[in-house]
């Protein structure tokens, strides 16, 4: 017993599906306690109304089967005979318009940004900009607040 069930003197969910399987304890608890007898009983009617098995299926039904996947395993297909959607012409319109828009708008942005590359400084150009920055005394942004300061 665990302490909720030390404390209450009843005995857990747990144990009541461990005597429900046969390997809980079997010390006459559920003779004495009435409320632990109705819930295995609830617990049994419950796993009853699970278990039920359904209708037997037929020889005949089982052999059919058997049959089918016998007459399958000896001729193997391709799997993309499987596919039925390829086969239907509008699909395939489809997947090929989707396609060429997608190959289309890819190259069009290669473009952009290789032109956009091409545009860019070159290296020495961008090292003459950064060293003629570093000669100026005042930096642009601190420009306007000379003029507050003008007697």
């Amino acid at each position: 017993m665990n302490i909720v069930s030390a404390q209450s003197a009843h005995w857990t969910d747990e144990q009541l599906i461990d005597y429900l399987y046969g390997i809980g304890p079997n010390d006459g608890h559920l003779n004495q306690c009435e409320s632990c007898f109705a819930r295995l009983s609830a617990m049994q009617t419950r796993r009853k109304r699970v278990s039920l098995p359904e209708a037997p299926v037929s020889e005949q039904f089982l052999a059919a089967q058997r049959r089918s996947i016998y007459g399958r395993l000896s001729e193997p297909r391709p799997w993309w005979r499987d596919l039925r959607f390829i086969a239907l012409p509008g699909r395939r319109l489809a997947a090929a318009t989707a396609l060429v828009v997608v190959l289309g708008g890819s190259l069009t942005l290669y473009e952009n940004h290789r032109r956009e590359l091409a545009e860019a400084r070159s290296d020495a150009q961008l090292a003459q900009d950064v060293s003629q920055m570093s000669f100026e005394s005042e930096p642009q942004a601190t420009a306007p607040l000379h003029g507050l300061f003008i007697e």
